[in-house]
C-alpha cells in the first residue's frame, strides 16, 4: 500500500487509471505551495543600458560587416535587442547616428610624433588615414567629401596634418592644398580596394581571376601587337597590392612637395 507523499498517509490506489501520489486534493496543493517556496528563483539578465556609445559600436560592427547601405535603425534595433523608436531618444535619425560612428572611428588615427620632420609626420598622418580605411571602409564614402561630418576628432586629424604641413614653413591656404592633395591620393587609392572588396563579395571571383580571363578574351579578340604594354602585364598587376600603389603615390606627392620647398 501506497503513502500519501505530502503527509505519509496510506492511499488507497484505484484499480485501474493513474495511480495517486496524494491522499487528497489538500495535500497536493500543500506539496505544489512548498515546491514553490523552495524552487530557486529564476533571474533574467537585463540587457546593458543604451546609450550613445553602446548604440555606436553596434553600428560600427554592423557596418564593418555589411557596409553602410545595409545599416537601418530597424536592422540596427534588432542587433541591440531593443526597439526600434529607443535609437531616436539618443540619435535624431540615421545621419546623425553615421556622424558619430564617423567621429568614433576617427578617432583610432594615432598622432605622429610632433618631435619629427614635416615630411615624417604627414607620411605618418596619411598611413594611418589609408589603415583607416582598410579597417572601416564605409567610412570612405563619409569622408571623402567636400562637406564631411566635422567631429572633433575628424577635425583634430585634420588639425595636425595641417600643423605638419606648416612646419615646412608653409602659409597656411598652402598647407591646406597639400592636406587636400594628400587625403585625395589617399581617398582615391583607397576606392579601388574597397570597390574591389565588394565586387568580390558579390561575385566569387578574385581580381587575378577576372583579370586572367579578361587578358585571354583581349588575347584572343585583340592584335597584341597593338597593345604590347598592356599583354606583358601579368594578371592583375597592380591591382593585387594597393598598398604598394599607395606608397608610390604618397612618396611622390611628398618628392614633389620637397622639390617645390627647395626651389
Amino acid at each position: 500500500m501506497d503513502r500519501c507523499a505530502q503527509c505519509g498517509r496510506q492511499i488507497d490506489q484505484p484499480s485501474r487509471g493513474r495511480r495517486r501520489r496524494y491522499c487528497s486534493r489538500a495535500c497536493q496543493a500543500r506539496a505544489y505551495r512548498d515546491r514553490k517556496r523552495t524552487r530557486p528563483a529564476v533571474r533574467v539578465e537585463r540587457p546593458s543600458a543604451l546609450t550613445p556609445a553602446r548604440i555606436t559600436a553596434a553600428a560600427i560592427a554592423l557596418a564593418d560587416a555589411d557596409g553602410l547601405r545595409e545599416l537601418s535603425m530597424r536592422r540596427l534595433a534588432t542587433a541591440l535587442g531593443v526597439a526600434t523608436m529607443s535609437l531616436y531618444r539618443h540619435f535624431a535619425n540615421r545621419d546623425a547616428l553615421i556622424q558619430a560612428m564617423t567621429d568614433t572611428v576617427a578617432g583610432e588615427l594615432r598622432p605622429s610624433d610632433s618631435a619629427l620632420g614635416w615630411r615624417e609626420r604627414l607620411s605618418h598622418e596619411a598611413r594611418e588615414e589609408w589603415r583607416l580605411y582598410r579597417r572601416h571602409p564605409w567610412v570612405l564614402q563619409v569622408l571623402a567629401s567636400t562637406r564631411p561630418p566635422l567631429g572633433p576628432n575628424t577635425l583634430g586629424n585634420v588639425e595636425r596634418a595641417l600643423d605638419a604641413a606648416a612646419s615646412a614653413g608653409l602659409p597656411a591656404e598652402a598647407a591646406m592644398t597639400v592636406y587636400l592633395a594628400s587625403s585625395g591620393i589617399v581617398q582615391g587609392i583607397a576606392l579601388l580596394p574597397t570597390s574591389e572588396q565588394e565586387v568580390a563579395d558579390a561575385s566569387g571571383v578574385s581580381i587575378e581571376e577576372w583579370w586572367e580571363a579578361q587578358t585571354s578574351h583581349l588575347v584572343e579578340t585583340l592584335d597584341p601587337a597593338a597593345f604590347p604594354r598592356l599583354a606583358r602585364q601579368p594578371a592583375g598587376g597592380a591591382f593585387t597590392d594597393f598598398d604598394a600603389v599607395f606608397e608610390f603615390a604618397l612618396d611622390a606627392l611628398l618628392t614633389g612637395v620637397q622639390s617645390r620647398l627647395e626651389r
